[in-house]
């Protein structure tokens, strides 16, 4: 009996511990639970690429943006790359300066 009360109650306690690991993000997975709505985001409404990844290192910095990467001076959909930050990118195109960042859609103002 001792160990059937034992038994049940280890089963209990893993029980709830699974619950609280499903409840864990993976923090490199893309979010989930965005409505359909929300998903594009305003730089895809106005037309500017959307801003994946910034990669930088020992080298020239990388942007990657509407899945291919890029450097600066080169043309990105009609757009010059002119800045590759930390966080954030700056486009030019007709003279007029457009910033980028990453993650965009999902930061609430």
């Amino acid at each position: 009996m001792a160990r059937w009360l034992l038994l049940c109650g280890c089963l209990l306690t893993t029980s709830g511990y699974a619950e609280h690991i499903d409840m864990l993000q993976d923090p490199t997975w893309p979010l989930e639970g965005i409505p359909a709505h929300e998903k594009k985001s305003k730089q895809g409404q106005v037309g500017l690429p959307t801003l994946q990844s910034i990669i930088q290192g020992n080298g020239a910095a990388l942007a990657v943006l509407n899945g291919q990467h890029y450097r600066l001076g080169q043309q990105v959909d009609g757009y010059k790359l002119v800045a590759i930050g930390s966080d954030s990118v700056a486009l030019e195109k007709a003279g007029k300066r457009h910033h980028v960042t990453l993650f965009a859609s999902k930061i609430k103002v």
